[in-house]
Parts: C-alpha cells; structure tokens; sequence
C-alpha cells in the first residue's frame, strides 16, 4: 500500500520541482484520473472538467503543462485516437478561430445529422448547431446564421437565403435583398410579364419561404410588396383588386 501511494505523490502534497516534465508521470496520473473518474472508453474522457483535475491534485499539471486545458491533456495522453474537439465541455481559447476547425465542425454536423448532400443543409437551423456542440461558433463567428456558416463552408454553391429556417439578421430590412427575393418569387412562379404580378397572393410568400417578408415588411399588403419590388411601376389597385375576383 506504501508502494502504491509513494508512486502517486500528487496525494500526498505538492510535488517535487521537476516531476510533471517526466512524461511517465504525466502518464500516471491520467491513468489514475481515468480510475478515479470511473471512465472506461477512450470517448469517456469527452466529459473531463477542470474541476476533475483541482478536485482530485492535478490542477498544477494542468495549468502548468495544459494551459489549464483538460481538452489539450487528453489529446496529448491520447495522440492517436481520432478527437472531436467540440464534444469536451469547451474547447481551447481560440479554437474557433481556426477556419480548419470550423470546416471540420461542419463535416462532422453534416455527418452526424445524415445529410447526403448541400441541399440538405437547407433542412437545419442554429437549433442543430447548439444542441450539437457548435452554438458558440455560430453564435460567434457567423452572427447565429446558418446562411452565413455555409457560405463560408461550401462557397463555390449559390445559397438561397430564405430556404433556411430564419434569414440572416436585419436580412429583410435591405430592399435589395427584398427585391432579389421577388425576383426569384417571380421566377418561380412563371411570371414573364408585369400584369402576371397581380395574380400574386399571401400564400404564394408563405409557400415560398416569405411569410415572415410579408407579414413583416409588407404587413400583409401585395401592394406595398408590388410597389416596393418595382417602385418606378404604376401600379393599379383597382387591377389587383379585379385579380382577386377572378
């Protein structure tokens, strides 16, 4: 038993100077953390605290070795298993920073949401991102936009803004990217000339991604979405209310 403690001197006190730059030693005492910790798997070590090392005469070590990083601990006891950075309780200071990093988040997501192509990412929304570890780096880096993440993810694809769940913040309020939404309403809709445009209805905005538009900025007028779409045409309500009779 006295064998057992003298070979854990973190138990028994401050250590002797020099005794962390022993890997050996370093090595033992996250063989032992791991017994304490009652962790099993490799992929244990994702639930590892800081608190985990002070609590249990590691918290030298660790701020001295790690940066007060258990992230940077376990990948240096653990070269060669295959981490995911962002499944520890945080990552390293500046992690996300790292432009290589936040693509391979997005592979990962990806992966692990099964999207079999970029079209499919039109399907997630920032509730994906921060139920799965990337809420901070999408909070922070890409303005809580999904839009703005997979622009920077898959840049050479022309992205639709409005197919997202929500639209890049105060994205509505530029006219141009209102009008460029109109025109791809119109497209979609096969309207070729100006008077197809007074066929146009609410549930044409709600089908095609532009509720919150219409509701928001047109408050619910098609006049008001007309006028602001193409400001230099001379409308007609007396048209626009025929077209709704017919």
């Amino acid at each position: 038993m006295a064998k057992k403690a003298s070979s854990q001197l973190w138990l028994q006190g401050r250590v002797p100077s020099g005794y962390w730059d022993r890997v050996t030693n370093r090595k033992a005492y996250m063989r032992w953390l791991a017994k304490e910790l009652g962790y099993k798997k490799t992929e244990d070590w994702y639930q590892v605290s800081k608190q985990d090392f002070h609590v249990r005469s590691g918290g030298g070590l660790l701020a001295n070795y790690y940066h007060d990083s258990p992230q940077q601990a376990v990948l240096a006891h653990f070269p060669e298993y295959e981490w995911r950075p962002w499944l520890f309780r945080s990552t390293s200071q500046g992690f996300w920073q790292d432009k290589k990093n936040r693509l391979a988040y997005m592979d990962w997501l990806g992966e692990h949401l099964g999207l079999k192509s970029l079209e499919d990412w039109y399907q997630v929304s920032r509730s994906h991102f921060h139920t799965n570890h990337g809420g901070g780096m999408l909070a922070n880096y890409y303005g809580d936009s999904v839009f703005r993440a997979l622009r920077e993810y898959a840049p050479k694809k022309k992205w639709v803004p409005w197919r997202f769940a929500t639209v890049p913040q105060g994205f509505w309020k530029e006219q141009k990217n209102r009008q460029t939404y109109l025109r791809w309403l119109g497209k979609e809709l096969g309207y070729d000339k100006p008077s197809d445009w007074y066929k146009l209805t609410r549930q044409h905005f709600s089908e095609n991604h532009g509720e919150a538009l219409f509701a928001t900025y047109y408050n619910g007028s098609i006049m008001k979405a007309l006028k602001d779409y193409r400001p230099s045409q001379k409308w007609s309500a007396d048209r626009l209310r025929e077209a709704r009779k017919e």
